[in-house]
């Protein structure tokens, strides 16, 4: 009994300097992180001035999160040019875009987590209306729906609902608009939105709830996200902020099918308490909405084609910025642009979103805030060998982004953009663009193997997502696919007739062509009126020069037709390719018929002594390129009513 009046007149003695002490601590660390914070905003501040002013971004919003805390919260500018309404961070909606796909995985990573579904089943498993057409001999499942890894075509077209009804009730036209799958699932990263809306379809079966109220019963309110919204009402759009162009106007408001995937309008606010609870494992406060498991698997790499190429997780990509490993996702869509990044290993994570479309200066200002708030870990990098390997030929030829549709007309769309060339010179590998303004970068091999030929970048430019350059080969060992630092930048590998080169001759041909007969029909009509011609008794072909010169007339009217409603109305393809664009489409079909009448013609008349040889052979050619243009329009999806 003596020794515990003893033990508690000490503790009484010690416990005021006990409470100082722990005051004392509290101080010091706050100080620390005021005086953290106050470093922050002066940086940021400066870094997003400046970006402000350089691309007329109307408004902006910025949240930092570290160690459980809000490090920085900020709105920028003017969430409306009209009204002048300042950007306030904790009120003001932004869309998101890519963004939404974390709260999807999270969302059925809570199902997985409760046992209602797995990763790793086959998805028709899990869906009632329909099921996915079997292809490849392997079934797809939510794993591959989260990586991006499903195999599907990109699509662009008629993603967008007509109203709002029509976007909340998506999972009905999902079956209808659901792209053709191109590759064996787990093969190759592809980012499919559609993939995304089909998860959500699942969650809202197993939740027995529409999307946009399953998640805000199962994340949004446990966080206090309380401003976060699926399909936003009239009242909550009161609160976002208007999406501007690059011209900088107001575009409309955009209903998605793809809701799940692109359709979470958010604050600044909101989203620092969605980061602060995905680096504690899937705590806020008192409320947890993942287990830790599942959280941190969300959050590992699940699908990469080699070690040293930066892969994807679930819902995440993986990026190392000065050898820290970072998740990112970024969400742009027509008027907004936004960025997530989370430093797991530092506790940190900020968000940034904007009311301008497609902001490109992500990396900078991550690797400009990891630079001068984390010193650079150990980033030891893996240079080649001495006796580097021998170069396989085959990697040499044209590359073009894995992001377009192999089997509709929107494939057309890629026709101009930018294709890569890679070739060999001087034992090593040069990539240069084919459009794009950009430097020629060479890399030495690293690695060469059945599954893949590895290559490192020559120079260092500190930028070591782009250090890595990786052929990816098929089980035959032929080379399909480049991936380029990390998986979001997969391109296929192209036939030789697909390039830009050789793209750019066959249009020549076929406008010369088709100015070569239109000159056959006004000249041979003219010389059978002097009559005979270049030789005794023989006359010119005019019905054969005729039908080239009307098979030429209406595809140049098709063409013109194509570019005129483009120009016009291509903004509302999103929504619905109008009855009277889909009808330019019977100009081809036609086209092939008189293309068959022509070498009926032809053949016909092969053995007549009533024309010149000569114009045979020269009326035989102009049906071979007009044979070869419709290969062309059938190679570019424009041959028949591919929608």
């Amino acid at each position: 009994m003596f020794i515990i009046y003893i033990a508690a007149a000490v503790v009484s003695f010690y416990a005021p300097y006990a409470r100082c002490a722990s005051a004392a601590t509290r101080s010091s660390a706050q100080r620390i992180i005021t005086e953290e914070q106050r470093e922050f905003s002066s940086f940021i501040d400066g870094f997003l001035a400046g970006v402000q002013k350089e691309r007329a971004i109307p408004g902006m919003a910025f949240a930092a999160v570290r160690n459980g805390e809000i490090l920085y919260l900020k709105g920028y500018g003017v969430r409306d040019v009209a009204s002048g309404a300042p950007v306030l961070p904790e009120q003001t909606l932004f869309r998101v875009g890519s963004i939404s796909k974390l709260m999807t995985a999270t969302a059925i990573m809570q199902l997985i987590e409760r046992g209602r579904i797995s990763l790793d089943e086959d998805v028709n498993t899990y869906l009632r209306r329909w099921k996915l057409p079997e292809r490849f001999g392997a079934p797809v499942t939510i794993r591959h729906l989260l990586t991006h890894t499903a195999g599907f075509d990109y699509k662009a077209l008629e993603v967008c609902a007509p109203t709002s009804s029509d976007e909340r009730s998506y999972g009905i036209r999902l079956q209808k608009i659901m792209p053709v799958r191109y590759a064996a699932p787990g093969k190759y990263y592809s980012n499919s939105n559609m993939g995304y809306s089909l998860i959500g379809s699942i969650i809202e079966r197993y939740s027995r709830q529409d999307f946009s109220p399953a998640i805000k019963r199962h994340i949004f309110q446990p966080l206090g996200m309380n401003l976060s919204t699926f399909a936003p009402t009239q009242d909550e759009r009161k609160n976002l902020a208007a999406g501007y162009d690059l011209n900088e106007r107001v575009v409309p408001y955009e209903y998605r099918y793809d809701l799940p995937a692109m359709g979470m309008s958010t604050t600044a606010s909101d989203m620092a308490r969605f980061m602060m609870s995905a680096l504690a494992g899937g705590v806020l406060g008192r409320n947890r909405i993942l287990g830790d498991m599942y959280t941190r698997s969300m959050q590992r790499r699940h699908f990469s084609p080699h070690t040293l190429i930066e892969g994807a997780g679930l819902g995440y990509l993986e990026k190392h910025i000065m050898g820290w490993r970072t998740l990112q996702q970024s969400g742009n869509m027509n008027g907004y642009s936004s960025f997530l990044m989370l430093l797991p290993e530092k506790n940190f994570g900020f968000f940034f979103a904007a009311n301008a479309t497609d902001l490109d200066f992500y990396y900078e200002m991550a690797s400009a805030i990891v630079g001068r708030f984390f010193p650079a870990s150990d980033d030891k990098k893996i240079t080649a060998a001495t006796q580097p390997p021998m170069i396989r030929m085959d990697i040499e030829g044209y590359y073009r982004t894995n992001l377009i549709s192999r089997h509709t007309a929107e494939k057309s769309a890629r026709m101009t953009t930018d294709q890569l060339h890679v070739s060999i010179e001087d034992g090593a590998v040069v990539l240069k663009h084919t459009i794009e303004d950009a430097p020629p970068v060479r890399l030495i091999p690293m690695e060469v193997s059945d599954e893949g030929d590895l290559f490192i970048k020559a120079e260092d430019n500190g930028r070591p997502s782009l250090d890595y350059l990786f052929f990816q080969r098929n089980a035959s060992g032929n080379v399909e696919a480049m991936i380029i630092g990390d998986v979001n930048h997969t391109y296929d590998k192209l036939q030789t007739h697909e390039n830009h080169y050789w793209q750019i001759v066959f249009i020549v041909i076929f406008v010369s062509c088709a100015f070569l007969s239109f000159l056959g029909a006004i000249l041979g009509s003219e010389l059978n009126k002097r009559n005979p011609l270049w030789e005794k008794d023989l006359r010119s072909d005019t019905e054969q020069w005729n039908i080239a010169s009307i098979f030429w007339l209406t595809q140049i009217a098709f063409v013109l037709g194509l570019i005129i409603s483009i120009y016009f109305k291509g903004s509302e393809f999103q929504i619905f390719v109008p009855y009277q664009v889909k009808a330019l489409f019977v100009i081809p079909l036609a086209g092939a018929l008189l293309l068959a009448w022509f070498w009926f013609r032809i053949a016909g008349n092969i053995l007549s002594t009533e024309h010149h040889w000569a114009e045979k052979l020269l009326l035989i050619i102009i049906a071979s390129i007009e044979t070869a243009y419709m290969f062309f329009l059938a190679d570019w999806r424009l041959l028949g009513f591919m929608f």
